[in-house]
C-alpha cells in the first residue's frame, strides 16, 4: 500500500505533499455523521479542515484505517493530527 499522494497542499504555501490517510491515522466515525460537529474531536473543528470535504494536510484519497474509501475527509472524521478550531468548538 502507498503512503503518497499526487495532491499538495492548497494554493502550494509550500512544497510538502499531503500525509495518506493511513499515515495520518485518519478514520471516519459513521456513528457520528449525525452528531453536533461543534462539539468533540471531529475535523470538522479542526484548524486543518477545509469546508466542506477536505484537509489541509491528508489527502482525500485511499483507504482510511478501517479500510474504509470514501475520496472525501468526513466533516465527522478524526485524525492523529487533530489541532482545535477555537472559532468551531462550541
Amino acid at each position: 500500500m502507498s503512503r503518497e499522494t499526487t495532491q499538495t497542499i492548497p494554493q502550494e504555501a509550500t512544497k510538502l505533499k499531503k500525509l495518506g490517510k493511513v499515515t495520518a491515522r485518519y478514520m471516519e466515525m459513521e456513528q457520528f455523521s449525525d452528531s453536533d460537529h461543534h462539539t468533540g474531536y471531529f475535523c470538522y473543528n479542526c484548524i486543518y479542515f477545509i469546508k466542506p470535504n477536505h484537509c489541509a494536510i491528508v489527502t482525500d484519497e485511499g483507504e482510511d484505517v478501517n479500510g474504509h474509501t470514501s475520496g472525501v475527509i468526513a466533516p465527522h472524521g478524526i485524525c492523529a493530527l487533530w489541532e482545535p478550531n477555537e472559532k468551531e468548538i462550541k
